[in-house]
């Protein structure tokens, strides 16, 4: 399932990239960039702070942690595992849209670009 929907959204992304007006390239692009920062970026501060939080319950110490958050997934338990990984997720989906969304707006300014 998670194959077929990763299918489907590339498939969504070049039939943004073949819209015949740069304007709504451009403006889908912008869209989905800014929705991607913030609904990620939220989602980022969102994690980090159940991370840390998850990561003070247990008693596991948070040196370094801010540096490389993912490596202590593994010491979550269950609770702190559905506390913690919904939200990386969402980041992880933010941040994906936000990059796609730079692309087609890369692809809107080099279309006008080369139109001249």
């Amino acid at each position: 399932m998670f194959e077929v929907a990763i299918a489907v959204l590339v498939f969504l992304y070049l039939l943004v990239l073949a819209l015949p007006g740069i304007e709504w390239q451009f403006a889908i692009g912008t869209i989905a960039a800014l929705v991607g920062l913030v609904g990620g970026g939220g989602a980022g501060i969102v994690y980090h702070l159940a991370l840390h939080a998850a990561l003070l319950r247990l008693e596991q110490g948070t040196r370094g942690w801010l540096w490389s958050p993912v490596s202590r997934h593994g010491g979550l338990d269950d609770a702190g595992r559905r506390a913690v990984l919904p939200w990386f997720r969402v980041g992880a989906a933010g941040f994906f849209l936000c990059i796609a969304g730079i692309g087609v707006i890369g692809v809107a300014v080099l279309r006008a670009w080369l139109a001249g």
